[in-house]
């Protein structure tokens, strides 16, 4: 295929409208296939549940209490989804969703203002198409929706120093690029700031652009960026006042340096995820190595951009110990840039082997993976309480309360559409609950910032028993455990599950004769 045509209009540079809107129904599709994965879909999904749930709008609750790991920008959208489209997996995905066509309609802009239309259409459809995007746009948790703010905020930051370069209008772009910013924070704390202030440092001093760092620093946009930022936590900050050094001291200095946390992986962890899971794209990647790639030339400006984003990401989240895979999504979309330049640069060269036929095969393959990967996950709901939940939801009174043995199902209340916090019943005393990385210790985090409701849903196995010998005749207990703890605690013994899977069950626990009898001894406790 010549030059001319893949500057002009052909099967690569459909209209712009038509082609994003076939992304962005793309990015969608199968969305509401399988249920929400555990934890994290669950987790996120629940404390949105619980904030629409209990009308608390600025603070995230995790079962009830203040969770402050992350902050509240995708609570507040899937809150809106579900107020929307109602409470559904599909719904809380949608800030996902959005966050990944957003991204991709921008980059698709920015490319055809500063490269062409070929670079901007196959840029594009290499990104939707990546397994690894793809998925990202499909999954319920803050890193799409980060790494989507991340990416609006470099493009628009980049396109303002261009503009001021070329003396064109540059202000508005500054104050978006701030707004941006200040967005990506509010996703994922303060990575949303850092990153793209690196990835822009390293892109102005590699080419002297100097006078770019006073668009940036524009005074009103620095001013933008507080305004958007700020407020939040400044009203966390008052409503309780250790929220500064949880949140920033220790969730982002602490945990980034610390060893002991989970899912701890190699300095080089990042590259065989971003090779795999963009395949096969990836496959393409050898023309990024080589030197001609980065010769002179009217790309080589936007190259480098793409390179210095690419490497500052994964060096960033190659230097803690604890890795998942989903922190490494702000590098798809320089990775794609990066990856259509290869394959036009051999395109217009007319070399050998490269077709118009192998680049579709190659679109064809990433999205076959999306789908089967997508069929995958949708077949292997492991943990989810959503079988179990539907029944129980058709059954349960409004003052009846859930309880949770030993464990903590995220995404319980959601499918159950639970009324009030559930009871969680564990040994809340173990001098280990605070010291290991897990639902034990976000649970118990939680409670110091409202001890009381702590008080209410960190319940000992003992004062379970208690609090069923004080309840009401008829009061009901929806409880959820494993199929194992029939036998081990007093209230299920005889008791046949309500409903239960391989794995998990639930039982409905009624205060009458019989429990008094089998948990409290048979002295009437009622009050």
């Amino acid at each position: 295929m010549s030059a001319n045509i893949l500057r002009g209009r052909s099967a690569w540079t459909p209209p712009a409208g038509r082609f994003l809107l076939v992304i962005g129904v793309w990015l969608a599709w199968l969305a509401w296939l399988r249920p929400l994965t555990l934890p994290d879909e669950g987790r996120y999904a629940g404390v949105a549940w619980d904030m629409l749930r209990s009308g608390s709008h600025a603070v995230p609750l995790l079962d009830g209490m203040p969770y402050f790991h992350k902050p509240p920008l995708y609570y507040w959208l899937t809150e809106l989804s579900f107020s929307v489209f109602g409470v559904h997996p599909w719904a809380a995905r949608v800030p996902s969703w959005l966050a990944a066509w957003g991204a991709a309609a921008a980059l698709y802009g920015f490319l055809r203002r500063y490269r062409d239309a070929a670079a901007a259409t196959l840029t594009v459809l290499i990104l939707a198409t990546m397994p690894f995007f793809y998925g990202g746009a499909q999954f319920a948790n803050l890193d799409m929706l980060v790494a989507g703010m991340i990416t609006l905020c470099l493009l628009a930051a980049v396109d303002a120093v261009l503009r001021a370069e070329r003396g064109q209008p540059w202000r508005w772009m500054s104050l978006a690029a701030a707004a941006l910013a200040a967005l990506a924070v509010l996703a994922k704390g303060l990575i949303g700031v850092v990153l793209p202030g690196a990835i822009l440092f390293l892109w102005l001093a590699w080419g002297r652009r100097w006078r770019g760092l006073a668009t940036l620093l524009w005074p009103p946009a620095v001013l933008m960026f507080l305004a958007v930022a700020g407020p939040w936590f400044v009203l966390m900050q008052l409503r309780y006042p250790g929220f500064y050094d949880y949140f920033f001291v220790y969730q982002h200095f602490q945990r980034f340096a610390a060893t002991g946390f989970n899912n701890a992986q190699p300095f080089w962890f990042y590259l065989p995820v971003l090779a795999g899971l963009s395949l096969p794209w990836s496959l393409w990647g050898g023309g990024i190595l080589r030197k001609a790639f980065w010769a002179e030339g009217p790309a080589r400006d936007l190259r480098r951009f793409a390179l210095a984003w690419l490497a500052v990401v994964i060096v960033f989240f190659s230097l803690p110990h604890s890795k998942l895979v989903g922190y490494v999504l702000p590098a798809l979309a320089p990775l794609a840039f990066l990856l259509s330049e290869v394959i036009l640069s051999a395109w217009r060269g007319e070399a050998e082997g490269v077709t118009p036929r192998l680049v579709r095969l190659s679109a064809a393959v990433a999205a076959g993976i999306c789908v089967i990967a997508v069929g995958i996950a949708a077949n292997n709901a492991r943990g989810s309480a959503a079988p179990l939940a539907k029944v129980v939801r058709e059954q349960a009174r409004p003052e009846d309360t859930f309880v949770s043995l030993h464990a903590y199902p995220f995404d319980l209340a959601l499918y159950a559409r639970a009324p009030r916090p559930t009871w969680v019943v564990d040994d809340w005393l173990n001098p280990e609950v605070p010291t290991r990385d897990n639902w034990r210790k976000e649970l118990y985090d939680a409670a110091k910032f409202d001890p009381a409701t702590g008080e209410q849903v960190l319940v000992s196995p003992a004062a379970f028993n208690a609090r069923l010998c004080k309840a009401p005749d008829g009061a009901r207990y929806w409880v959820w455990g494993t199929v194992a703890d029939n036998p081990v605690y007093l209230p299920l013994r005889g008791l046949e599950p309500a409903v239960s899977s391989a794995k998990y069950a639930m039982w409905r626990v009624e205060v009458d004769a019989a429990l008094r009898q089998r948990v409290c001894g048979g002295t009437p406790k009622a009050g």
